[in-house]
């Protein structure tokens, strides 16, 4: 008896998946109204998560819980803040180790994104170029496997020129590969309209404004024309910044309604979980499954019929693939594949 034999070879072009904003939803000012300074207050936003004065084990915890309640799946977090204008603490990175904390966060479903330099009122701007590029490149070296992303600062355009957040972003970029995103003043551009700070960035984080007043929520007809302008730029939006409360009712319609309008992400409450998402790519597999069942059977027909222990040859990428099988008699070889697009080669070829 012949003993059967089948030769195997598969050849994949295989992707890793690295982490990106699309769909991302946060909502870092969380303040209460029975709080005078609302964000202000304890607890009013998650950026001082990081100080060790944030609080205990039990308010952490259920600060996560109040975040994932409102449909939150990343976190936004200061990496510095030297000052003590927040009341969840002063955050000093040479003096602390951020691990076990975005360790926590990871293991409870929230993502980390990482903004690398406070607003103003901190003072970590005033430090030199040369500081803030190395500070960069320590946060990626130290916690670049427990971040999702990288907001470069907040509101730099109040205290950097353009070419400085360039410098910025492009060195960040150098150093990683999971997305960078520039925030702004409120205004596409900032307050000063310019667009030129955005070079680079693989998202921008984009502040509605007007929303210190009223019921402390973003007009909707311009929010929604602020995001479409943004959008024109060719560069994915996450609304980011539209509420001091985003746990109230305003908050979560206007981010529905930027998310109807083409919003990557949200980072203020939302009720809706779909917002930005990218589709999920079809593997070549599940594309042609009809087809290679097909392709399957008939090589294993030519082998049944011709009694040959045959090779079968798959070749594969993710668009594509060749099953086939090759026979050689002596001098002669014979061959036959199936191509996904419906095409059957039949080959010949003869030494002598």
């Amino acid at each position: 008896m012949r003993a059967f034999a089948l030769s195997l070879i598969l050849t994949l072009s295989i992707s890793t998946a690295l982490a990106d904003l699309y769909g991302v939803r946060s909502s870092f000012l969380t303040g209460s109204l029975d709080e005078p300074q609302i964000w202000l207050g304890r607890f009013g936003t998650s950026l001082p998560y990081l100080s060790p004065t944030f609080g205990t084990d039990e308010e952490r915890q259920a600060y996560r819980n109040l975040l994932k309640a409102n449909g939150d799946t990343h976190i936004d977090l200061y990496a510095q803040a030297r000052s003590t204008k927040l009341p969840g603490g002063s955050i000093y990175p040479e003096h602390q180790d951020f691990t076990a904390k975005l360790n926590e966060l990871n293991a409870d479903g929230l993502k980390p994104v990482l903004w690398l330099i406070p607003e103003s009122r901190h003072g970590d701007h005033r430090q030199s170029m040369e500081a803030h590029l190395a500070f960069q490149n320590e946060m990626v070296l130290k916690h670049d496997n427990q971040v999702d992303a990288y907001v470069v600062g907040l509101e730099l355009d109040e205290t950097f020129t353009v070419e400085q957040v360039n410098t910025l972003v492009a060195n960040l970029k150098s150093q990683t590969d999971k997305p960078v995103a520039v925030h702004l003043a409120p205004g596409v551009g900032g307050f000063k309209r310019d667009t030129r700070y955005y070079k680079g960035a693989d998202f921008i984080y984009l502040q509605i404004g007007d929303h210190l007043s009223g019921d402390y929520t973003a007009d909707s007809a311009m929010a929604v024309a602020m995001l479409k302008e943004a959008l024109t730029l060719g560069v994915p939006v996450v609304a980011n910044e539209y509420s001091l409360l985003s746990t109230s009712e305003q908050a979560r319609a206007l981010g529905d309604l930027l998310c109807a309008n083409g919003a990557a992400g949200t980072g203020n409450g939302r009720n809706v979980e779909y917002c930005g998402q990218k589709p999920a790519k079809q593997k070549w597999y599940e594309k042609y499954q009809d087809e290679m069942v097909v392709a399957g059977v008939a090589m294993a027909t030519l082998y049944a019929v011709t009694r040959y222990s045959l090779p079968l040859h798959i070749q594969a990428t993710e668009n594509s693939y060749q099953v086939g099988t090759t026979r050689r008699l002596d001098n002669h070889e014979f061959g036959v594949a199936y191509r996904n697009d419906g095409t059957v080669i039949a080959t010949y070829s003869f030494d002598f």
